[in-house]
């Protein structure tokens, strides 16, 4: 059993004691990650994210990461991106869903979305997108004049 798990995980099992759902390729400017209980700490190259963390990007600020399903998601300025679920094993349970609170985000399907485009979603504070393609952007805006906001989604 211990040369099973051993060689599981030597060879990057997907499943395999899986905390981290992605790390950043790059980071410019201003990027925290929060985590769900709320502590932040400055994102850096090679740092991971989990279910849960949100990615804030201040003004002139953008951070690309990439996911163990090998999705990649870009964070444009003055954005927040919480991870809500990311559950990657190679089988017809994958799923992926994450939220934009603010701002902007660019994705390009992994495997989730190759195998499972109808677990991988992306909702925003108006709506919630089902992703159908690999290449993906959305953007929230609120308007100041009333307050009220709304989504584009771009394939």
């Amino acid at each position: 059993m211990r040369r099973l798990f051993l060689i599981l995980f030597l060879t990057g099992y997907p499943g395999l004691l899986q905390a981290a759902v992605g790390h950043f390729l790059f980071v410019s400017g201003n990027v925290r990650v929060i985590s769900k209980t709320g502590q932040a700490q400055d994102a850096k190259r090679g740092g991971d994210v989990d279910v849960g963390d949100t990615i804030s990007t201040g003004s002139a600020s953008t951070a690309q990461l990439k996911m163990v399903d090998g999705a990649f998601l870009a964070v444009k300025p003055q954005s927040e991106l919480r991870l809500d679920s990311y559950v990657y094993r190679g089988n017809r349970s994958d799923n992926s869903t994450v939220s934009l609170v603010k701002g902007g985000f660019r994705a390009i399907t992994g495997m989730i979305g190759k195998n499972n485009p109808q677990n991988d979603i992306a909702k925003t504070p108006t709506a919630t997108i089902g992703i159908r393609g690999t290449d993906y952007e959305a953007v929230y805006v609120t308007l100041p004049s009333n307050g009220k906001g709304g989504s584009h989604e771009k394939n």
